[in-house]
């Protein structure tokens, strides 16, 4: 009798822990998961939209916060580096000022190029570059015992852009955001 007991006690055990994880499954899935993570939509005039997101919390061996966001003071301001890859789709990055209200300063823009993963052509700007900064807010962060600071925001922008060096002007808007930790 105890060898049959056993065994059966065994497979119920396992079907028990199944069905919790089959249920657990469930819920994430019917969980809306906008806001656990960094999004972006890029539409360029006549063409192609980029729209997608990169998870605010990265998986490993401790979750962790999942930086995109960069601050750094400097002599002429707070200067920001923004560093999105949605790897085999999409990627970005840009810097810019801000002045002592924390919004974007027009002239500052360095760095902006956006595109298709691994296309070494990207997108970049042909002028000036329009940008709103909304919801501003800066976040300690530490990690591997390395202290600084992160942000979270919403950047909408526009301008004209260019692919690579040769491409044609073409009218681009964008959204960029980026959750807190």
């Amino acid at each position: 009798m105890k060898k049959t007991i056993v065994p059966t006690l065994i497979g119920m055990m396992v079907l028990c822990l199944l069905g919790a994880c089959s249920k657990a499954g469930d819920k994430n899935e019917d969980k809306d998961t906008s806001s656990d993570q960094h999004t972006y939509e890029i539409s360029i005039a006549g063409g192609k939209t980029y729209k997608g997101g990169v998870p605010r919390y990265a998986p490993g061996v401790v979750t962790q916060f999942n930086p995109v966001a960069f601050v750094n003071e400097q002599s002429n301001g707070k200067a920001i580096a923004v560093m999105l890859a949605e790897v085999g789709a999409f990627q970005i990055g840009l810097g810019f000022l801000l002045d002592d209200n924390n919004k974007p300063i027009h002239t500052e823009v360095q760095g902006f190029a956006f595109g298709e993963w691994g296309i070494e052509d990207k997108y970049g700007p042909v002028g000036p570059v329009s940008m709103t900064l909304e919801d501003y807010k800066e976040h300690n962060y530490s990690f591997a015992g390395e202290e600084g600071t992160v942000a979270s925001f919403t950047l909408n922008f526009s301008g004209k852009f260019r692919l690579g060096a040769d491409g044609e002007e073409v009218d681009v808007t964008g959204e960029i955001v980026v959750a807190a930790p």
